[in-house]
């Protein structure tokens, strides 16, 4: 039986990337939550470590938050690669507005931002037997995020998030607890904005502990750090960015993205790569991606990634008030 619960595990890990196959045993934990979330970021190739303007930045950099202005819902969900591996998600944070002006919480008298994220996977009906008997069962995975973010001064922010890690196979549950720290900085160049930042995420690399499975020993989270940076153009109508990712105690993981974005009135196209590194340049996944903007408040997202095992299909809701 306890084969078909890590073969649960092992269809997450394997539907993510080439890449993860390098991971070396025991550092691959929660490898869902390494996925990435919002429609727009991942069509930008995950390339949003720079970018980080909207609620989903808790996951890419919570620096990012500091800078938000109002208060944003956004949910997402998908198929992934369709192999009936849901992943589903859900972020709100900023300033509700409440009366007749939004209220500013502060900390240092810096304004400071905050926000709850959830992300999801859940894998139905995985067949099992045990003792003659036959059965399926339901794989659960799930990561919550609370954050908070200081913006200094317009020039740059800084955010920290704490994550708990939740899954739920047959019998056995786990739990694990980890924080992130992001840094965002702004200048320009000329006319045009320019973001760098630094991220580093499940710092130490935690063990997520399992319970209730016999000799379920505990697994670590991949320490990692990202860099990057974006620039907008044409008076912000065109975007570059791009971020490097590498595992400090994880030698075999390194990857590189990219993306860009132009927008046509209500309308943005993007594009996106992320690229393993050390790896075949062919095996470095490309994705595409639109937005729509109908209303001020509204935006409509969708994403199209090409895999080996198949093509997902990501849709995802932001509202802002």
């Amino acid at each position: 039986m306890r084969a078909w619960v890590f073969l649960a595990v092992g269809l997450i890990v394997v539907a993510r990337s080439e890449l993860w196959a390098q991971v070396p045993p025991g550092y691959e934990a929660a490898s869902f939550a390494r996925i990435g979330v919002g429609a727009r970021a991942l069509s930008l190739g995950g390339a949003f470590t720079a970018v980080a303007e909207d609620i989903t930045a808790a996951y890419w950099n919570p620096a990012g938050l500091a800078y938000l202005t109002n208060f944003q819902v956004e949910g997402m969900y998908t198929n992934w690669f369709g192999a009936d591996i849901h992943l589903q998600y859900l972020g709100a944070g900023g300033y509700p507005p409440l009366g007749d002006s939004r209220p500013h919480l502060q900390f240092m008298n810096r304004p400071l931002v905050l926000a709850f994220n959830w992300f999801s996977s859940w894998i139905p009906n995985i067949p099992w037997s045990e003792d003659g008997t036959m059965g399926t069962f339901d794989a659960w995975s799930h990561l919550f995020i609370f954050s908070a973010a200081l913006r200094w001064d317009e020039s740059w922010g800084i955010g920290a998030n704490i994550k708990v890690f939740h899954d739920r196979i047959l019998e056995g549950w786990s739990l694990g607890i980890s924080w992130d720290l992001g840094i965002l900085l702004n200048t320009h160049i000329g006319s045009n904005l320019v973001r760098v930042a630094v991220v580093t995420t499940d710092i130490g690399s935690p063990a997520i502990q399992w319970y209730g499975l016999a000799g379920g020993a505990p697994a670590y989270l991949p320490w990692l750090f990202r860099i990057g940076a974006s620039i907008r153009f044409l008076d912000e109508k065109l975007l570059l960015c791009g971020s490097l990712e590498w595992g400090v105690n994880v030698p075999g993981f390194k990857r590189a993205q990219i993306g860009a974005e132009a927008v046509v009135g209500p309308l943005a196209l993007r594009f996106g790569w992320q690229q393993p590194l050390g790896m075949e340049l062919a095996t470095g996944p490309w994705c595409l991606g639109l937005g729509l903007y109908p209303f001020p408040w509204i935006t409509l997202d969708y994403a199209f990634l090409p895999g080996r095992l198949g093509e997902t299909h990501l849709l995802a809701l932001r509202i802002a008030i």
